[in-house]
């Protein structure tokens, strides 16, 4: 039993580098994104677990700004409406704020439904603990930044010596997924 799972496990690795390699990666560092526990916007709210997606699909991670809504940002607003390329694209959006389950249900009233988790990133002992896991965070003036974030089906996203890189250039990023193709 125990080398029948071992082997399992073996195959189960080396079926995600095989994936992961057919996947054109910017060049630079690459880390094992960080894991999380956040609310979504359901009712009511659920916890969502990143690991869930992991070695399952590729990513799109938008830490977008929760003082003005998901149905306010460029990214995420293109993604909703182009969802169903992104979806043959087998692509997972994930969408992060401050803000609470109940505002990001009021935004989807202000709009339209997003048919992907709008995670709200309120900690108890950590502030915003999502945000500071991706360099989202300062807590020199305790601000937020947004951000888009690629992450592949091994879980590997791009980072500096000092933190996580989101992509540099977002639109033409967002513009490939809702074409239905990772960005290259």
């Amino acid at each position: 039993m125990v080398i029948s799972g071992l082997v399992w496990l073996g195959y189960r690795i080396q079926q995600l580098e095989q994936r992961s390699a057919h996947v054109q990666r910017p060049r630079g560092q690459r880390q094992l994104a960080p894991r999380f526990e956040l609310w979504d916007q359901s009712t009511p709210p659920q916890i969502v677990k990143f690991e869930r997606y992991l070695g399952r699909t590729q990513m799109v991670v938008v830490f977008f700004d929760g003082a003005t809504g998901a149905d306010h940002d460029p990214w995420l607003t293109q993604l909703r409406d182009h969802h169903d390329k992104v979806q043959a694209a087998k692509v997972q959006v994930i969408g992060i704020s401050a803000a609470t389950p109940y505002a990001n249900r009021e935004s989807q009233k202000r709009s339209a439904e997003f048919p992907f988790p709008l995670l709200s990133d309120i900690g108890k002992d950590i502030p915003h603990p999502a945000h500071t896991l991706w360099g989202r965070f300062d807590p020199s003036d305790a601000s937020l930044h947004t951000g888009v974030f690629l992450v592949d089906r091994a879980g590997m996203v791009e980072r500096d010596s000092h933190s996580y890189k989101p992509v540099a250039d977002p639109q033409a990023v967002v513009q490939s997924l809702c074409a239905g193709q990772w960005p290259e």
